[in-house]
Parts: structure tokens; sequence; C-alpha cells
């Protein structure tokens, strides 16, 4: 069996060409010559016995082996970047770099530990970004990301190590002056009739089906899900629309005193809906990871954090990577349009 001998270089002209679908423009990009380009992808595509491009006088597209190389080769490059970056701060006294993608609503719920994150871990230096729980996902599998802390994963979403730092516990959140209020705990049997408002399924698949299952048991009926998409100013946009009488919403207990939504009360779920926040990332961990996400791990009893440690399995170490992989599994559900409020 031969072994490939794909250069880096090759796999960076390549992208430079799959996104900019003309010859001519990827070589400009590149700062080299045309024909040039074009003798690298061919041979490129000589050394992996796949044609990689089909190419006609009006634009190139790429084949279905074309379309994979470009997943692997960002993760390539990405890697490559990476260790680079890495033996440079090992060699040079600085603190390695790491990336981490943190799912809307997870960041008021780690609101006090991420405040810290980037100081709290030596020889680390952590960027955080915001980010939809399915594109925090997607960022890690293309190395964009070294790590996310994402809700609860669907089945499909579990190819990635993962280590779940607790549950959170929601409640939900009733509009002023409706008959629930009177009662500290709402069963959910007695939400069958209510309006549900909730953020948009697409980026949040796991979550949303775990949280419409434990709030309509028996399904929702046609119109009886409200989608309200603005996610740039989630959660206040759905506690907004409840206020304003749109229909009942999930919130996370103890969220509600970090935003200014007057014109609701918030009540306990009877049962309690729980669900998981894990972080995850791409195997195998390097050290700096490590350290990152056992700082998480810790981070989960911080007061400041509105989240319940896990406990650890029997005969695991607790404040290890390996004492708390694992996380749960929640079935699909067909998507809502996209547009604005729209009923389900």
């Amino acid at each position: 069996m031969g072994y490939l001998d794909v250069e880096l270089r090759q796999l960076r002209y390549f992208l430079a060409v799959a996104e900019e679908r003309r010859f001519a423009r990827a070589a400009e990009r590149l700062h080299i010559a045309a024909p040039s380009l074009s003798q690298q992808i061919q041979a490129l595509e000589r050394e992996l016995r796949v044609t990689l491009f089909e190419r006609s006088p009006q634009r190139i597209d790429l084949t279905p082996a074309g379309e994979t190389l470009v997943q692997r080769a960002r993760v390539i490059l990405a890697e490559a970047d990476r260790a680079r970056e890495d033996v440079r701060a090992t060699g040079g006294g600085r603190r390695e770099q790491l990336s981490l993608r943190v799912s809307n609503l997870a960041d008021l719920v780690l609101d006090g530990p991420l405040r810290v994150v980037a100081l709290g871990i030596p020889g680390v230096e952590v960027s955080l970004a915001s980010s939809p729980g399915d594109d925090a996902i997607e960022a890690v599998r293309q190395a964009r990301a070294d790590a996310a802390v994402v809700w609860n994963r669907s089945h499909e979403q579990r190819d990635l190590e993962g280590a779940v730092l607790g549950s959170v516990v929601f409640g939900v959140a009733l509009p002023q002056g409706h008959p629930l209020t009177d009662v500290p705990e709402v069963p959910v049997g007695a939400l069958g009739r209510e309006t549900v408002v909730m953020f948009p399924r697409h980026p949040f698949a796991g979550v949303w089906d775990r949280t419409v299952d434990h709030l309509l048991p028996g399904g929702p009926a046609p119109g009886q899900v409200v989608i309200e998409p603005d996610l740039l100013n989630a959660p206040e946009a759905v506690l907004r629309a409840v206020a304003a009488g749109v229909g009942i919403a999930p919130v996370v207990q103890g969220v509600t005193d970090l935003v200014d939504v007057p014109g609701i009360e918030v009540r306990s779920l009877l049962p309690p809906l729980r669900l998981d926040l894990e972080v995850v990332w791409r195997a195998p961990a390097r050290p700096a990871l490590t350290r990152l996400v056992d700082f998480l791990v810790g981070a989960a009893g911080d007061p400041q954090a509105v989240i319940d440690p896990p406990a650890p399995p029997a005969g695991a170490a607790a404040g290890t990577v390996g004492a708390r992989r694992g996380g749960r599994l929640s079935p699909q559900r067909p998507e809502g349009p996209p547009g604005g409020p729209v009923t389900v």
C-alpha cells in the first residue's frame, strides 16, 4: 500500500479554487500564475486518483470527492496552523491560544466563570465567542474552534468528545395576571392548551426537542408553538413576547434576574425540566485543551453559575475530563419555517 504525498501548499491552493470557483480569481488571491495553479491542482488529483472539480468554460464545480476534501482540508490546515502556533508559544514562553464557542443562553448560565476563563488557566489564553449550538459544534468539527459549550446534543452530533458540565433547571415564564401565577409550581399537564413561545429549532435541535416534548408531552397542536426568530437578543426577545401576551415560554431559572423584561413572572415546573450543558472538543485533546475542559468542569460549581454540577460516575476521579464524559440523546423534530414570528 503506497503513501500519499500531498503537501499543505496543495491543500491551500485547492481550498482557494474551491471557494473562488474560478482559477483566475484563486490565482490572484494566492499571488501565483493561473497556469501554475492549474498544474498544482492536476498534480493533487493525480496523487489522490480522483477528480476534484468539474470544469466548464463558465465556472468550475466541486465533485463529490472535492466536497469531501474541502471539509478535511480545512481541518488539516487549521491543525497545522495551530501546531505551528503551539510550538512557537512553547519555545517563546508565550501562553497557548485556544478558542471557545459558547452556545446562546449558556453564556448567561456560566456568566461568572466565563468572565475569568482567560485569566484562570495558567499558560493558556482563551478567546470567547457566542454562537448558536449547532454552529458551535460545526466550528469544532472544522477546527475553527478548539472547544464549545453547548446544550444537549442530538444523536448525530455525538461524534465529538464531550464532558457534561452539569444540569440547568428551566422554569416557565408567564405574563403577569396569568391564572397559573397563583401557584408556585406549574404542573406540565396544565400547559396543554397554552401557546408556547420558542427560539428557532434549527441551531438548537437537541435542546429544542427536549423542551417542547417536556412542556407538551402529547405533542403540539398546529399553531401551538410560536417561533421568536431574534437570536441576537435572546432570551429577552422571547420574554418580551411573553410579556406582550403571545404565550408562555421556558426560561432558565435565575437568568431572568440578569435581564430586564417587565411584565412576566417565573414559576417552577412540575416535574422539573433539566437540560445538560456540555463542553465538546475533537480528540485527542492536547494538554492546554485538557486544562480548559477541567477548568470549565470545576467552574460549574461557581456560585455565579446557574447550574447544578453532575455527580462523578462511581469509581471515577472528580475534576477530570475522563470522569465526566457523557450526555443525553434526543429525538429529532421537523424544523419550523424561517422568517418573522411564525407558528408550527
